[in-house]
């Protein structure tokens, strides 16, 4: 006691180390977790077995861009996904401007997903002449809703079954269809290069 006593910059140091370890330690699990559940949206969508792209950017149509996250190619149209990746306890509907996620008991809000989707899909349409567009923002397991999922949202292991009705095996991907997929995988190309390193 006495050793600790006359060494207060020591004392100091130990628990410096000890806050740094902890910080380190949290800050590696939460990477982990978002790490994992990334890693389970792309298992999801690789097994749907349609055509992707992934972190698309288009022009908007109002001198502006669009970012993507996953375009699908099905026989009948183009899924635009959004995803949410958002931790504990969420509340939200379609018609109000902030949501909440409650994670330890803290209270957090975020901006309605569902407001920017309809840009996003608006903006493959204006780049593909009104070719037909589908889709949903999609939320990763990380947190659950407590209320009910808001109409256009969908968890990820829920989204196969909304897409099922898109996807015929059987059926072929009409040459219009295809024609635009090609168009928008350019149009991502190049929109990409002018952004330069800073993209989404």
């Amino acid at each position: 006691m006495s050793f600790i006593t006359q060494n207060p910059g020591l004392v100091g140091l130990t628990l410096a180390a000890l806050l740094a370890l902890i910080l380190a330690l949290w800050h590696f699990h939460r990477r982990h977790q978002a790490t994992r559940h990334d890693r389970h949206i792309t298992k999801v969508i690789d097994s749907l077995g349609a055509p992707s792209l992934h972190k698309v950017v288009l022009p908007d149509g109002i001198d502006g861009l669009a970012f993507i996250d996953y375009l699908l190619l099905t026989p009948k149209g183009i899924v635009v996904l959004s995803l949410e990746h958002r931790e504990g306890l969420l509340f939200g509907g379609s018609r109000v401007d902030q949501w909440t996620q409650v994670i330890n008991g803290r209270t957090q809000k975020f901006a309605n997903p569902l407001y920017t989707h309809p840009h996003q899909r608006q903006a493959v349409e204006w780049n593909t002449e009104d070719i037909t567009t589908h889709g949903w923002v999609v939320f990763s397991n990380a947190g659950q809703f407590q209320k009910g999922i808001p109409e256009g949202c969908c968890m990820i292991d829920e989204l196969p079954a909304k897409i099922a009705p898109l996807l015929d095996a059987s059926a072929e991907v009409p040459k219009p269809l295809r024609e635009a997929w090609a168009h928008l995988q350019d149009l991502s190309v190049a929109s990409q290069a002018e952004l330069g390193p800073q993209r989404h």
